[in-house]
């Protein structure tokens, strides 16, 4: 299949996917459509008035029956003295009548076209962003903020180009088209086979034109992609970039980046500029035909002026549906980016008989649990069983698969081999939100959202009163550094908890799980980034979380877990050993190793 087939069968299929989203909005479309339909009705009617006009200037009979012979149109004779008063109402009355139809049908038309396709391209984007969010950890892990960014907000913006600007365009500009021809063919029909001879070859060079759109307009987006990246990860590490000096280098990255962007914009840009100087070229030409067909044939004045005016009138539409094509080329690659996305299958959708977790957590299984990231095995046959109220500790080298483990429990990644049990159903018959419903999680990497402090505590409880929250805030040993803020629980907080030390943010983060009041209860790393004043705080707080919870924890510093149930040492994805912190030392095994290496670096 030649490029340009593949470039078509490209637009029909966006189209096609788009048709499901205009459905809903049918009514309004077709409303838009007639609206659409009666304006190049009243196009037809406004040149057709014209001329009644122009031929009552100039002496001729104000009549449909004078209208009505093609010769008489031409050939008429006369002065405006001659109108009388009747006809002179008439004729001065008819064309602003004439216009303002035109004019309340133009806009209803656009209106409610434009409607729908902004309407569409708002449900798109939500699903996008919904669907983003229903992916599993995978997706996120290979794919760049930026380009994400890109992808909701640039590409659905040249999707409003294609549905709404595009769509309105083709249901409105061919019906005043035709309505311009249809006066054209009325006045005379000769005169219209030689104004119209050179129309269709308006249309090549613009075709033509659409292929280089298309291509540098999907390199411009992935460019763009590129280059929101960069900024996304330079001003997220500003102050790496200036303890290490990089600014030049960074602003370097960003400026090549950003000339590439330029360059792709201008080579479109130059495309679409060319059609505009071809299009109005050739219709000069056509121009001058009639100006000649005039001159050899005595046409009278006022058929020449209308006639011009019809031709003028026509060839702007005609101009609008020959720039579709590029404007197709141009919009379709960021559609076929969304695309893309949502094409991207859930691998942690619900099962179809999927169940409501019910009661309490009983116990939990890991049944020879097995887990593997692009064909690399990171788990390999994991067996460990957990009753309700145990504090399991996982402990191993970096890359033995602790975190990759406890994230298996609320299905963030799904296993590839073995299964997870909790009150001896696999996790996977249970839908994903009852599941993680049961499930509390504070990591390392603490994660706030620039809102109120309140708001925070509160995110996933969103029945939570001030009372709940503040007696949350209290266990968490917030309460206090909150009320001291400068709106107190009402301050907010700034990006990821800017204005909040690591301290606090962590046991904000620690009282928003509080309020969760989950079963279940994973630590990852949850005081590892501390100061000693810090730890003893959020340590306070952690101890008084995991009361009464199913807790997993993952802990490099082996002094915070010698209270674990027990403790479970991975290497290379296998569990190597497991016991009580005493057990696990009096066996001289690789706990043991683990923790004469710690305390040998911290001690004097």
């Amino acid at each position: 299949m030649n490029p340009s087939a593949i470039q078509q069968a490209g637009s029909k299929e966006v189209y096609g996917r788009l048709l499901p989203y205009v459905r809903p909005y049918g009514a309004r479309l077709a409303i838009g459509i007639l609206c659409g339909m009666l304006y190049g009705g009243a196009t037809f009617g406004m040149l057709v008035a014209l001329r009644w006009a122009l031929g009552g200037i100039s002496g001729e009979d104000f009549t449909l029956e004078g209208l009505g012979s093609i010769g008489d149109l031409g050939n008429a004779e006369g002065n405006a003295g001659g109108m009388g008063v009747g006809g002179l109402v008439r004729t001065v009355a008819l064309l602003p009548v004439v216009t303002i139809l035109q004019g309340i049908l133009f806009f209803a038309g656009k209106y409610l076209v434009e409607w729908v396709g902004n309407r569409v391209v708002a449900d798109l984007r939500s699903e996008l962003f919904a669907h983003i969010h229903a992916l599993p950890m995978q997706f996120f892990s290979k794919s760049r903020v930026g380009e994400l960014i890109t992808r909701i907000t640039s590409d659905t913006a040249m999707l409003t180009e294609l549905v709404s600007n595009v769509i309105g365009d083709i249901l409105r500009e061919p019906f005043t088209l035709i309505g311009c021809i249809a006066a054209m063919f009325y006045l005379d029909w000769r005169l219209s086979v030689v104004a119209l001879v050179v129309f269709p070859v308006c249309i090549l060079p613009v075709a033509l034109l659409g292929r280089r759109i298309r291509k540098a307009s999907k390199r411009g987006q992935e460019n763009m992609g590129d280059m929101l990246s960069v900024v996304q990860e330079s001003v997220g590490g500003a102050l790496v970039v200036k303890a290490f000096q990089m600014e030049q280098e960074e602003i370097g990255r960003f400026n090549a980046l950003n000339n590439k962007v330029f360059k792709l914009i201008m080579r479109q840009t130059r495309a679409r500029s060319m059609g505009d100087p071809i299009v109005t070229f050739l219709s000069s030409v056509g121009l001058a035909g009639v100006v000649v067909y005039a001159f050899v044939n005595d046409l009278s004045l006022a058929l020449l002026i209308t006639f011009a005016g019809a031709m003028v009138q026509m060839y702007k539409p005609a101009k609008k549906l020959s720039q579709i094509h590029m404007r197709i080329q141009r919009a379709t690659p960021g559609a076929e980016r969304i695309f893309e996305i949502l094409d991207i299958e859930n691998t942690i959708a619900d099962a179809p008989d999927a169940a409501d977790f019910q009661g309490p957590v009983a116990h939990v299984s890991l049944k020879e649990v097995s887990f593997a990231y692009d064909q690399k095995k990171i788990l390999d046959g994991v067996n460990l069983e957990v009753e309700a109220g145990q504090c399991i500790a996982f402990v191993g080298s970096s890359g033995a698969g602790k975190t990759t483990l406890v994230n298996l429990i609320p299905r963030f990644f799904d296993v590839t081999g073995g299964r997870i049990e909790i009150n001896g159903r696999d996790i996977r018959s249970y839908t994903v939100a009852t599941l993680r419903a049961q499930i509390g999680v504070v990591t390392q990497s603490t994660v706030l959202f620039n809102r109120s402090v309140a708001e925070n505590i509160a995110y996933g409880s969103g029945s939570a009163t001030l009372e709940q929250i503040q007696q949350a805030a209290r266990r968490a040993n917030a309460h206090r550094f909150i009320t001291e803020l400068q709106d107190g629980y009402d301050t907010v907080i700034g990006e990821r908890g800017s204005l909040l030390s690591g301290g606090m943010a962590q046991r904000v983060a620690i009282a928003r799980a509080l309020l969760k009041n989950p079963p279940i209860l994973i630590l990852d790393e949850a005081t590892s980034a501390l100061d000693t004043e810090s730890e003893r705080l959020v340590q306070g707080a952690l101890d008084e979380l995991m009361k009464d919870r199913t807790v997993f924890v993952i802990a490099h510093r082996l002094s915070t877990i010698a209270h674990a149930d027990r403790i479970v040492v991975l290497d290379h994805g296998r569990i190597v050993e497991q016991g009580t912190h005493d057990e696990l030392l009096a066996r001289g095994g690789k706990y043991k190793y683990l923790y004469d290496i710690q305390f040998a670096s911290a001690a004097p």
